[in-house]
């Protein structure tokens, strides 16, 4: 009975601790989030912010240093002992730490957005290939219907061409069909086979199946219900903009110009600071002899060969070029992203449109191929039609595919991702 308990133990480790699994959306985001070496760096990158925006505070803080020596002289037998505390505190020094302090606030606000930016930009990226397989294993189901019908066809028409009623040239284009078919389904599993790796190398995990190559991921349910947003959360497109994580960064980069601009004040004007220091020294250990001291330093650069002057130029410049380049970049992310939402509802009413268009395909393939049998209607209208049916199957797919993108693109547009 213990016997028994531990395989089956070691048979459910075994399945859960599995390297290869089937994969949700849901768990694809999990594993971004621990995995994507893309997202990790930038989650770093803004850690390394933080404590740079912390670090900027101690500037407004007093320095503290002790020391401790002692000393013999070779030529006498005496010794000298010293222990002692100094403390400088800088009370102005031209305004250069309130603004390291107001720039590296600028970064951490910078490059929290590029974090939300990034994730953004990883997870559309991931979703894109997560849609792209789910698309290739649903293609593959379609092809096998596909092939099987038109094996079934060329069937069909080897019988007829023995018995008279068909001639060579159209058992031969069906037969071309046929070997058109088996040619899709190998093609698309090679496609599938490359969209499984690179959704593996974007969530650094090896997550196909290969008990089932076509079971990886499936496109979920959620699709029938997709719908643009409404338009009361993208009435005024002009306030989303200003949340999108590209307009934030523009913003800090824009301050951060001015910010330098005022820096280059310092150059003009004096710096102050109060030092003091307490200790002991003497002949014996420990020393009895104290000593105290304090001064008031200012100090003020009168000429420097004129840098401060070209340093204020330069800087005047480049926040003028910084104020251009803001208006640019925030015409382009208002732009971009009602352009996606548009993009959206295209791809939705296409997708749409495809459906009833697949529909009447469908139905119309079904009649011809009656009539066919029939004698009501000849090889080529039938083949035809056949022919737009098969089309509009695969056409159908990749509107899906373009919606569930446009709907990803859409989401990465304003920071946010598909949930």
């Amino acid at each position: 009975m213990v016997i028994k308990k531990l395989v089956f133990s070691a048979l459910m480790i075994g399945i859960f601790c599995s390297s290869s699994f089937a994969l949700t959306w849901i768990e694809a985001l999990s594993l971004a989030e621990k995995n994507n070496n893309e997202l990790i760096s930038s989650k770093k990158q803004f850690e390394s912010y933080e404590w740079s925006y912390k670090k900027s505070f101690s500037a407004f803080l007093p320095q503290l240093s002790a020391n401790t020596s002692a000393r013999e002289n070779l030529y006498t037998t005496g010794k000298t002992y010293s222990y002692g505390l100094s403390v400088t505190q800088s009370l102005f020094d031209g305004g250069d730490n309130i603004i390291s302090l107001q720039k590296s606030y600028a970064d951490l606000e910078y490059y929290k957005a590029n974090l939300i930016l990034t994730r953004a930009r990883v997870l559309y990226d991931i979703r894109s290939a997560f849609v792209e397989v789910s698309n290739l294993q649903e293609k593959i189901d379609i092809l096998k219907k596909i092939l099987e019908m038109r094996r079934e066809n060329t069937r069909l028409m080897a019988l007829r061409y023995k018995s008279g009623r068909e001639d060579k040239g159209n058992l031969m284009q069906t037969k071309s069909d046929q070997v058109q078919a088996e040619y899709d389904m190998s093609s698309t599993k090679r496609d599938l086979k490359l969209a499984k790796l690179k959704l593996n190398q974007l969530l650094c995990e090896d997550v196909s199946d290969p008990k089932d190559e076509l079971s990886l991921v499936k496109t979920e349910a959620r699709f029938d219900k997709l719908t643009a947003p409404s338009s009361v959360e993208v009435q005024n497109f002009e306030r989303l903009a200003e949340a999108v994580p590209s307009y934030i960064m523009e913003k800090y980069q824009l301050e951060k110009a001015e910010l330098n601009y005022k820096a280059t004040l310092s150059g003009f004007l004096p710096s102050v600071s109060v030092s003091g220091s307490y200790g002991k020294s003497g002949s014996d250990w420990p020393p009895d002899t104290a000593s105290k001291s304090w001064s008031l330093n200012l100090s003020y650069s009168f000429f420097n060969g004129g840098a401060n002057i070209a340093d204020r130029a330069i800087y005047s410049a480049k926040l003028d070029q910084a104020k251009e380049d803001y208006k640019n970049s925030v015409k382009d992310i208002r732009y971009d992203l009602e352009k996606a939402y548009e993009d959206f509802n295209d791809s939705i009413e296409a997708y749409k449109a495809a459906q009833i268009s697949q529909a009447a395909a469908k139905e119309r393939a079904m009649i011809s191929k009656a009539k066919y049998l029939n004698g009501l209607t000849n090889y080529d209208d039938w083949d035809r039609i056949e022919n737009s049916y098969v089309s509009s199957q695969k056409n159908l797919l990749n509107y899906k595919k373009s919606a569930l993108l446009a709907e990803a693109a859409w989401h990465k547009s304003y920071g946010g991702y598909v949930k």
